[in-house]
């Protein structure tokens, strides 16, 4: 069975390359919130909560989350000399949390860019406290979770939901995915053993007896990160999306982010995509380089338009407008500027039609207004497939 990662002879004192992928996506969606936040005037305070703060700094120089997370507040600090934000950062054990004090004091003037809280809880008792202090979030504030436990026995839907439902705060959430779908079905047919008792009630938590998680089908890794993801929109109550990292063939951890603003949500995506601009689904390992890579790179390209090509297609039977292309477009987590690319070809060939909704307003040609800022404004065309 897996080791218990809390014990400090089972830390790890070089970073991995699954973990750098971890934190280098966590770092790009930071980097965006904040400088997004920094220009909305009415938003005066920004919390980060960093759970689980590991290292800090590892012994081959790389950074861990709560360094990164800082070196990103005070590089867009220095830039706007805006908007402070609080950091807090929390490790069951004592020495992590120090070294990340000593990177961040040494660090943190002359501007004092960053205001930071430490502390030295185990999961349930931090998570409480940031419940706590969310909940209690005015609406001038915003807030960002980072989650990487060292398992998932910490994690529940009940302290996920309550980390929501102030509307204000989004959550990154790393579990070890392959470990989890390798157990599941032992963890459900022998729920009293200790060892995997947690992971029974992490599925009993958020999957009912009959889905198929639970009742054995065969799924592959790939659905099981897709049913958790399904999972935390609460129903359609948040946005969700996931991002997969191999560790080694055939073994994956996954990240999930949750938010209930549309905004955060593409931003996401646009992180995710920076990273993969394949498919926007996840790293994986590099692999040898082969004579052909560039041409694999140019049909991958190719088949992720298609499959956009295909879903707009059918969607289009119904005509629909701007706003309605936007939402269906984040929803099947694709970027508004695939969308673009997809609908001229189809307006070139002749496929669709794009009218205004105004009787005294034309549009221009490849015009289709598929943005977060036309998406709070009212709809302006309707497109139509016509063939």
């Amino acid at each position: 069975m897996k080791k218990d990662l809390t014990k400090k002879n089972d830390v790890k004192e070089t970073m991995k390359i699954h973990s750098r992928a971890k934190v280098d996506f966590y770092g790009r969606y930071l980097e965006r919130y904040l400088e997004i936040l920094n220009l909305v005037d009415f938003i005066h305070k920004i919390n980060i909560y960093d759970v689980f703060c590991g290292m800090g700094i590892y012994k081959d120089g790389h950074k861990g989350s709560p360094i990164v997370a800082f070196d990103i507040i005070k590089n867009i600090y220095e830039k706007s000399k805006k908007k402070k934000v609080h950091l807090v950062v929390n490790d069951s054990d004592i020495d992590r949390v120090n070294n990340v004090r000593k990177y961040i004091i040494s660090h943190n003037s002359p501007t004092n860019c960053c205001d930071v809280s430490y502390y030295n809880k185990d999961a349930y008792e931090m998570l409480y406290i940031i419940k706590t202090s969310v909940a209690k979030s005015a609406a001038d504030t915003r807030n960002l979770v980072f989650i990487d436990p060292y398992g998932y026995k910490e994690i529940n839907k009940e302290i996920i939901d309550n980390l929501m439902e102030n509307r204000k705060t989004e959550i990154i959430l790393f579990l070890p995915i392959s470990h989890m779908y390798r157990f599941t079905q032992y963890a459900v047919k022998n729920n009293e053993r200790s060892q995997l008792k947690p992971l029974y009630e992490f599925i009993k938590n958020f999957f009912p007896t009959n889905h198929p998680i639970v009742k054995d089908a065969e799924i592959t890794i790939m659905d099981y990160i897709n049913y958790i993801q399904e999972a935390l929109c609460f129903n359609g109550k948040y946005y969700s999306t996931s991002y997969h990292i191999e560790r080694s063939k055939n073994s994956y951890f996954a990240l999930f982010f949750i938010s209930a603003n549309l905004l955060g949500y593409e931003k996401i995506l646009e992180a995710k995509w920076k990273l993969d601009t394949e498919d926007g689904n996840g790293f994986d390992l590099p692999k040898p380089l082969g004579l052909f890579d560039d041409q694999e790179r140019v049909a991958n390209k190719i088949a992720m338009y298609e499959k956009l090509k295909k879903l707009l297609l059918e969607y289009l039977k119904e005509p629909h407008t701007n706003v309605d292309v936007y939402l269906f477009t984040l929803k099947n987590e694709f970027l508004p500027k695939h969308a673009v690319h997809v609908l001229k070809d189809l307006q070139n060939n002749g496929t669709i039609s794009v009218e205004s909704l105004f009787e005294n307003k034309k549009y221009k040609k490849g015009a289709f207004y598929l943005s977060y800022k036309k998406y709070k404004e009212t709809p302006c065309i309707i497109i139509r497939r016509i063939k």
